[in-house]
């Protein structure tokens, strides 16, 4: 069985897939002289000096590529790039032309242990709105289009740092969600509440220019991007623009009853499924 050498330096949900998924598939070992393969999320190591170990890279070096990662020398082709999804990876290659180790989008785990349905759901008609570094206006928009409609909702707010419990405990009232996010490398909270089996109206985005905060600072980087890089019908209904709201809305509520969101993310996103894809990966190294 091949040895793995972990630096614990993940973002806390990517942490817990890897530990499920070294735990199952490998033997974690502290020496990273024994370790056939060594996963580093950001810290650097001259991969030129150990040509007979693996060494799997990102993603959390920089958001693009940045003067560490571009010294890296792969000239015994033995270390990649991760990012978890498509729309980095694209990014990185084609936008910004990094060629110094090759790339792979591969998604983490999903704890569907944690994120299920709860057998004694009372869902209301209270809403779970969940808003994360847009435009105001945009979300003005939303409110007015809500209370208009004289539907009942929380906000859970990405930069107001709300609670992992209170969240859960809004699943558990809620029939549906509203999504009014950024971009996306991979998105758990939306695959998290999709995981309870809570269908979603997401309002998408095309770019990073989209995420309120940083506007300024990209917009100028054009590659397109989406707020839910892994979706598909089961998981609910997406727009993009403002005049989009009330038709998508309207038929989303039509078919309310027939999505399957937590069936598509035990289908591609589980922890066991991502496991199945990692085990593929790291044996194709």
């Amino acid at each position: 069985m091949k040895k793995v050498f972990l630096f614990k330096n993940y973002h806390h949900k990517n942490q817990e897939f890897l530990n499920y998924h070294c735990d199952e598939n490998y033997i974690l070992t502290d020496n990273f002289d024994e370790a056939n393969i060594v996963l580093s999320a950001s810290t650097y190591i001259p991969i030129e000096n150990y040509p007979n170990k693996k060494f799997i890279f990102g993603p959390h070096f920089s958001v693009f590529p940045n003067n560490v990662v571009q010294k890296f020398n792969n000239i015994h082709e033995n270390g990649i790039y991760i990012q978890p999804s498509q729309p980095s990876v694209n990014t990185w290659q084609q936008e910004f032309n990094f060629t110094n180790l090759p790339m792979k989008a591969i998604p983490f785990g999903v704890n569907t242990d944690k994120f299920k349905p709860d057998k004694d759901r009372r869902p209301n008609n209270s809403v779970l709105i969940y808003y994360k570094n847009r435009n105001p206006e945009e979300f003005k928009f939303l409110e007015s289009f809500l209370k208009k409609r004289n539907i009942d909702y929380k906000v859970f707010s990405y930069l107001n740092k709300y609670d992992e419990k209170d969240f859960l405990t809004q699943l558990k009232k809620s029939k549906y969600g509203i999504w009014l996010g950024r971009h996306e490398s991979q998105g758990f909270a939306l695959e998290e509440t999709l995981s309870c089996d809570i269908p979603l109206l997401v309002w998408n985005v095309k770019l990073r220019e989209q995420e309120w905060s940083y506007r300024n600072i990209y917009k100028n980087v054009k590659s397109p991007v989406s707020a839910i890089p892994y979706w598909d019908k089961k998981c609910g209904e997406f727009f993009y623009n403002s005049d989009e709201l009330e038709k998508t809305f309207d038929i989303f509520i039509k078919n309310i009853d027939t999505y399957e969101p937590r069936k598509f993310i035990l289908e591609n996103l589980s922890q066991n499924k991502c496991s199945e894809k990692w085990n593929k990966f790291i044996n194709e190294l």
